[in-house]
């Protein structure tokens, strides 16, 4: 949007309130204008352009019967349809080409003009002053931009009857500093530089040297674009692995839409990507190696002007370790004393260099280091529960406890080696029982017969 205090321009001091009121108008004037070019996108109409107005000589305040030329350029070449322009909001005349010559100029003359030219809508204001002074300070009539050329020059009715020229800003004498014979010149002007600006000068009058002094006028030197700011299109937190995406947000002034910008990124001081005029960087995959103090710079196409957003600190942060899970080989943590027990440790997710340790419940020992954990030879005093820990240097993580059975060799010998022996004893003993029965019986004297 416009400035209203830097739209008051070639406003006399005693008007500088009427002069305010003026910009707000050409605020309003502007956002009319943008509300039209959004319409005309949302209807899929032509895309339109606001028309540029110049005025040669361009400067805001002339003597009166002093002659001047307005130029509207559009975006269509003129004569296809006639150029409309108004003075004060009034149509003043339709021409077919793009210029309006004021001849003569008069004190009714002086007020704002804007034109209209084929395929476009309505341009920006600029403010003519028809002076009837002594003496008067021109200033540029067209809008001047922070890094350009402002000239100003004070000018007596009489030429040549003027001497020991004086500049002033908001009080303070600038003559040493910029001024030559002629003109008041800053090179590379900055906003800062805005203000009041006025001239004295020396004059002949009659047999006399009278001191003259200018109307006091503002001089606004615009913001080409606004300061960059940095912007982070993602969550709070960046993880490892996770995409980057920054954007460095300006803001082009409306009334120098055509300005090329061009983008810088950096980290740490180090350029990460550009000049290039797209104002995104993007990282598909980050790692801690890209945590860094972030900024981007914008610089404007054949302008000395360039900024810098503030610096944005990133941190990249691993993915948290989860889903820590024990395997056990023999299965199921049962293990003869004497037999190898192995244990591994796996993760599910977790970015980094992932360390794990192994820990038995109720001491505080670490058994090892490593994703596996073996022993080679099982003793009964091995029972216990087991578990590990991963950690990537973030927050560690335990995995579910895993109990380990020893069983006992003493403990096997009934089931593996005495068992057998009490059987075949058993077996024995009934075989034993089974033939002193068969004996026992064929000893008795059968009945019914006779010895």
């Amino acid at each position: 949007m416009s400035d209203p205090v830097c739209d008051v321009q070639g406003q006399a001091h005693s008007s500088l309130y009427r002069g305010a009121a003026e910009c707000l108008a050409d605020a309003s004037q502007w956002c009319s204008s943008l509300l039209f070019l959004l319409s005309a996108q949302v209807l899929g109409l032509a895309a339109t352009e606001m028309a540029l107005l110049t005025m040669d000589p361009p400067w805001s305040t002339i003597f009166r019967g002093e002659s001047v030329t307005l130029r509207c350029r559009g975006s269509q070449p003129s004569g296809q349809q006639p150029t409309t322009w108004y003075h004060n909001d009034k149509i003043l005349a339709r021409t077919d080409t793009d210029t309006y010559r004021i001849t003569n100029a008069r004190q009714k003359q002086t007020g704002r003009y804007k034109c209209q030219s084929p395929g476009s809508v309505s341009s920006n204001p600029i403010t003519l002053i028809v002076s009837y002074d002594w003496l008067i300070l021109q200033v540029p009539s067209h809008a001047v931009f922070e890094g350009e050329l402002l000239c100003m020059q004070c000018r007596g009715w009489e030429p040549g009857s003027m001497t020991s020229v004086q500049y002033f800003r908001d009080g303070a004498d600038i003559t040493t500093r910029y001024a030559s014979d002629k003109q008041l010149c800053i090179p590379r002007a900055e906003t800062h530089q805005s203000g009041r600006y006025r001239c004295t000068g020396q004059m002949n009058s009659f047999l006399s040297v009278i001191k003259r002094e200018s109307q006091e006028l503002h001089v606004c030197i615009r913001e080409l674009f606004s300061s960059p700011v940095l912007r982070v299109a993602s969550s709070a937190e960046t993880l490892e692995g996770s995409p980057l995406n920054l954007s460095c947000v300006t803001h082009l002034s409306p009334h120098s839409p055509h300005t090329i910008l061009w983008y810088l990124f950096y980290r740490n001081g180090t350029v990460l990507q550009g000049p290039k005029t797209s104002s995104k960087y993007h990282v598909p995959m980050v790692g801690l190696a890209d945590a860094g103090s972030y900024f981007c710079e914008v610089r404007a196409e054949n302008s000395s002007i360039w900024k810098q957003s503030a610096q944005v600190p990133i941190a990249v942060r691993r993915v948290p370790i989860s889903g820590v899970s024990l395997d056990v080989q023999p299965h199921e943590g049962q293990v003869m004393e004497g037999q190898r027990l192995v244990l591994s440790c796996s993760v599910a997710a977790g970015t980094g260099s992932i360390s794990f340790s192994w820990h038995r419940e109720g001491s505080a020992e670490v058994l090892g280091k490593g994703t596996r954990y073996e022993i080679l030879s099982a003793q009964r005093d091995d029972d216990g529960q087991y578990y590990c820990v991963a950690s990537n240097g973030d927050v560690p993580a335990q995995s579910p406890r895993l109990q380990v059975t020893v069983v006992g060799v003493s403990s096997l010998f009934y089931c593996h080696i005495r068992a057998p022996l009490l059987l075949a004893a058993l077996g024995s003993l009934l075989s034993g029982l089974v033939a002193v029965h068969i004996l026992t019986a064929g000893s008795k004297d059968p009945k019914g017969v006779k010895q």
